[in-house]
């Protein structure tokens, strides 16, 4: 047991987001932070596209995303990089999905399967319910690899 555990009783353990970008990825150069994205652990064939998206003042993912802050969001640049990074998602990682519904960045908090295929179940964490749609494979869009406040 961490001797840190006596000061945290009564936490709980929740889902968080899968350790894409390692460490050794990640410089300071010159008062500049510097992620080299060609070392992820998603195996991609080629560098991700990236969108920093200024996001929507829902407050659904309070606190840890707000209107104003910086969402660092991937994406494969052709099909089989996509199915690679859609392969890869976990309960706890953050993405942006477009089901027919809606339009949203939430966290993934189920993962299953069903007659249709593989689903997710997203949730804002500021949220009471879960989003009311299975979402498919082809609606997950991008996928979040940080946060900058």
């Amino acid at each position: 047991m961490c001797w840190l555990s006596k000061f945290f009783t009564g936490t709980i353990e929740r889902p968080s987001p899968s350790d894409i970008v390692p460490a050794s990825s990640v410089q300071i150069i010159e008062n500049s932070i510097v992620v080299n994205l060609t070392n992820l652990i998603i195996p991609f064939t080629q560098p991700p596209k990236v969108w920093l998206p200024p996001l929507p003042d829902t407050n659904s993912m309070d606190p840890i995303m707000d209107n104003g802050h910086n969402n660092i969001l991937i994406a494969g640049v052709d099909e089989a990089d996509q199915k690679k990074l859609v392969d890869f998602l976990q309960v706890g990682d953050i993405a942006v999905y477009r089901s027919p519904r809606m339009y949203a960045i939430h966290r993934i908090v189920e993962k299953g399967e069903d007659e249709q295929g593989r689903y997710f179940r997203f949730k804002g964490d500021n949220n009471a319910v879960k989003d009311p749609d299975l979402v498919r494979d082809n609606e997950i869009q991008w996928l979040c690899i940080g946060t900058i406040f």
